[in-house]
């Protein structure tokens, strides 16, 4: 009976171990293919004009940042880069939004003793506070679309809360989050 038990511990630490190191680890990522795709047939690639993280006519530092990650990624995928007629157009779009919560905080009490038969007869003492968090979540979609058809084929979307840290190291943010995403591309090419 004990083994037993000592065995449930042990595989519930190791549940939670598990999920705070899932939350730990990077962005909470999604990803959506067209499952009627003929992916041999994406063999070049160009960019929409304007992208959607351009702004207006144009175009942005974090543009340029995707656009540079997001074709050194296809390329080690074997596409090649073609402005005219290419097989498929990527476009991104970047998303921030502010949230703030509360939560209780600390309580303190402080209570003195009884009066005389049992009547309330000392003081009493309560403080309680409550915490206010801010925070920015941050997310980057990546959009594929077959240039032929106008259609939707490969999306993916990386969401994750940003930090100053993040907002210093922008070039290695992007390149990791571009990189993460297209871990899940399907292969193209013959």
């Amino acid at each position: 009976m004990r083994d037993r038990s000592y065995a449930a511990r042990v595989l519930a630490l190791l549940g939670l171990a598990m999920a705070v190191a899932g939350c730990a680890s990077g962005p909470n990522i999604v990803i959506n293919s067209d499952p009627a795709a003929d992916w041999s047939r994406y063999q070049t690639f160009s960019f929409f004009d304007p992208l959607g993280t351009d702004k207006g006519s144009v175009r942005t530092i974090l543009s340029n940042q995707l656009v540079a990650s997001t074709t050194r990624e296809l390329e080690a995928r074997g596409m090649t880069r073609r402005d005219e007629n290419p097989d498929v157009l990527v476009n991104f779009i970047v998303s921030t939004k502010e949230t703030i919560r509360s939560r209780p905080g600390t309580t303190v009490g402080v209570h003195h003793g009884m009066g005389r038969y049992g009547t309330w007869g000392g003081y009493s003492m309560g403080m309680s506070t409550t915490d206010i968090v801010q925070s920015t979540e941050g997310t980057l979609a990546i959009d594929v679309v077959d240039r032929a058809s106008n259609q939707l084929v490969w999306e993916a979307a990386a969401r994750k809360r940003i930090t100053e840290k993040m907002r210093r190291n922008q070039q290695q943010v992007v390149d990791e989050a571009v990189v993460e995403l297209f871990a899940g591309f399907p292969k193209s090419g013959p």
